[in-house]
């Protein structure tokens, strides 16, 4: 097709469409933040049309610099936030004028262009070449013509399009010519740049994906990765499919309505940060006309933790009398007390009202309401508590998107001044006799934790190394040794009682799980299948987060699973997008699946209909635990079950 004269510059205003799910994370992690996070500019680079953007934004910052030199993710994050943010809501904007037509199509190409930019990345890595980030960028943007939109299906008209925005970024790069090349003959680009032979050898042998045989790599990979071989390329390929998945389950399949409703929370996102300097309550009080305005919660109550007494008392804002009400967090039920406690939003409703606090259940009742919500005010001293009131439809929304929600409270806490109370000698005697009664608890349980211990090596002692029940007698001692570190932690604050690293085989710490759990799953009648691969690099990190996390997924896979079933527990490692190795848990059980209506805020700490004081922390905490430990953790479910996959750096 040739191109008349005025062609390259229609050409040029043609938008790019963005990954749904990709862009929602970004608007949502942009959000009011006053500066570019990290996660932030790992969503730039997981996206052709967003990775220019982020490109073109570097350029206009530092002309001709050499992009082989970046630390392209490091760079995107010292960039202008404002900039960033105008150009992802003019992005989102576009997209929403002018939805893409099949999303299914856009879902795949996406995979495909992740799937070039990792074989790039590792094709890069092999051969010592030192722009690893300029690798991937090269591979990813080898698909920006196939996310050109309004052009009709005409390939040549998004090729010139995809070129001309590559063209003119004015980087020291060799970059855009993976388009001008790509479809050179492999014999002609044997002399080219090592970029371009590596993009272009990773794009002819992805570009098929996932419909690829391991066993036949394409010849011009052969040819212009020299001296790869079949199981090099092999290796990585399969270690590719396992990050795109892991990946793919993490960003999830988002439709373009998720868009719109990102571009609205990060616009009151940015309302609630730019609060009112000289009123330092301003930001809760907007927060709270918000919750009101927009979706019908009202009845706003704010709560304040007093640093001397350790309660929440209630603080009058935006004209609202000053609420009657002192929480006592320690021992508390009461849906504000956990909303302090896990830092983010619960939410109570009367179809629980069997396990909720007699104060929710009078606050609901005051307000004529069907149920209350706690949202955290404040990321660090002083922090609050907010409490809204309104109908079970209007609270869903806060339980459907806790991530928002605690953002949302953060920013509004932002500005708060920290105050010092006066000190009263109530507030101080409270206080000291709340840390005097936490030491010697500490202390008296320690007593009997420290006789037990030493009846354990007495009987060791007794029945030798080489009893039947030794094994047993090691975990019984090391889980002695925890909880002598976690209550420890109770005497101590956050700073002092910082995380102990240490070398920790992950396949042993799994063993001795099941035994310890043994008694649970075999009265049950259910059965474990462990799958443990060998040689895996030991991890440096808190070995009593990680036993906390696999402990937690176990039981709730038990629990989960039916009489008799299975719950299967595996190790591996996979290489991520970064050619970073990373060890794999995996969890699966037998069950039912989890029901549709919990599954997008099954993270969120909620009151649980289980009873016993139990309440629905469990994967909360096993997030956090994650992040934590710099992991990720992603789930997928359906009728025959639901799989937990934990993927922790292993360096």
């Amino acid at each position: 097709m040739s191109l008349n004269s005025n062609a390259p510059s229609q050409a040029d205003r043609l938008p790019f469409a963005s990954h749904p799910g990709v862009l929602a994370r970004l608007l949502a992690e942009l959000g009011g933040a006053d500066s570019v996070s990290k996660e932030a500019s790992r969503l730039f680079m997981l996206d052709p049309a967003l990775a220019l953007l982020a490109l073109e934004a570097i350029a206009n910052a530092y002309p001709g610099i050499q992009l082989a030199d970046l630390q392209i993710e490091q760079q995107i994050a010292s960039l202008d936030p404002v900039t960033l943010k105008c150009l992802i809501i003019s992005t989102a904007a576009e997209q929403l004028a002018a939805p893409v037509a099949s999303l299914e199509e856009l879902e795949t190409t996406w995979r495909q262009s992740l799937a070039t930019a990792h074989f790039t990345r590792a094709l890069a890595e092999q051969s010592a070449y030192r722009g690893l980030d300029e690798a991937w960028l090269a591979g990813l943007l080898c698909w920006l013509p196939r996310f050109a939109r309004h052009t009709g299906g005409d390939i040549d008209v998004a090729r010139a399009c995809a070129q001309s925005n590559l063209d003119r970024l004015g980087l020291d790069t060799f970059l855009p010519d993976i388009l001008r090349y790509a479809n050179e003959p492999a014999h002609r680009l044997r002399d080219a740049a090592p970029l371009l032979r590596l993009a272009l050898a990773a794009y002819r042998q992805t570009m098929n994906y996932p419909a690829w045989i391991p066993a036949l790599p394409h010849p011009d990979t052969l040819l212009l990765a020299a001296p790869i071989d079949r199981d090099n390329i092999r290796d990585i390929y399969l270690n590719m499919g396992r990050s795109i998945d892991t990946l793919a389950a993490e960003i999830g399949h988002k439709p373009s309505g998720e868009i719109a409703r990102e571009l609205s929370r990060m616009g009151r996102l940015e309302l609630i940060a730019g609060g009112r300097q000289n009123d330092p309550v301003a930001g809760v009080n907007t927060l709270a006309d918000s919750l009101a305005s927009q979706e019908g919660l009202g009845h706003a109550l704010y709560l304040r933790l007093n640093p001397l007494g350790g309660a929440l008392e209630g603080l009058a804002i935006g004209g609202r009398p000053q609420p009657p009400i002192v929480i006592q967090p320690e021992g508390s039920t009461t849906a504000a007390a956990w909303a302090l406690l896990t830092r983010s939003p619960v939410v109570v409703t009367l179809d629980t009202a069997g396990d909720a606090s007699v104060l929710d259940l009078q606050l609901i009742r005051q307000a004529n309401a069907e149920g209350i919500a706690a949202i955290p005010i404040g990321a660090t001293p002083p922090i609050g508590v907010l409490l809204v009131r309104g109908s079970r439809h209007a609270l869903s929304h806060i339980a459907a998107n806790p991530q928002h929600y605690t953002r949302l409270g953060e920013l509004a806490g932002r500005n708060i001044p920290a105050a010092v109370p006066a000190e009263t000698g109530n507030s101080t005697t409270s206080r000291d006799q709340f840390t005097a009664r936490v030491r010697r608890a500490a202390h008296e349980i320690n007593n009997p934790l420290g006789i037990i211990k030493n009846y354990l090596v007495i009987m060791k002692a007794k029945l030798g190394d080489d009893a039947p029940v030794a094994d047993e007698l090691r975990i019984m001692h090391e889980e002695l040794d925890r909880s002598v570190r976690i209550i420890r932690g109770l005497t101590q604050d956050e700073t002092a009682a910082s995380s102990i690293k240490e070398v920790t085989d992950i396949n042993a710490l799994i063993e001795d799980l099941v035994k310890v759990t043994s008694p649970s799953w075999q009265e049950k009648g259910a059965w474990i299948e462990v799958k443990l691969e060998p040689g895996l690099p030991k991890l440096a990190c808190d070995r009593d987060k990680l036993k906390q996390i696999v402990l937690n997924l176990l039981l709730n896979a038990l629990e989960a699973s039916p009489l008799g079933g299975m719950v299967k527990l595996e190790t591996g490692s996979l290489i991520n997008h970064r050619q970073e190795r990373m060890v794999e848990i995996i969890v699966s059980d037998s069950g039912p699946g989890i029901p549709v209506e919990l599954v997008n805020h099954l993270f969120s700490p909620v009151e649980s209909e289980k009873g016993d004081g139990h309440a629905g922390l469990g994967l909360s905490i096993v997030k956090s635990l994650t992040e934590a430990l710099e992991g990720r953790i992603t789930f997928k479910t359906g009728a025959s079950g639901t799989t937990f996959q934990i993927s922790l750096p292993a360096n």
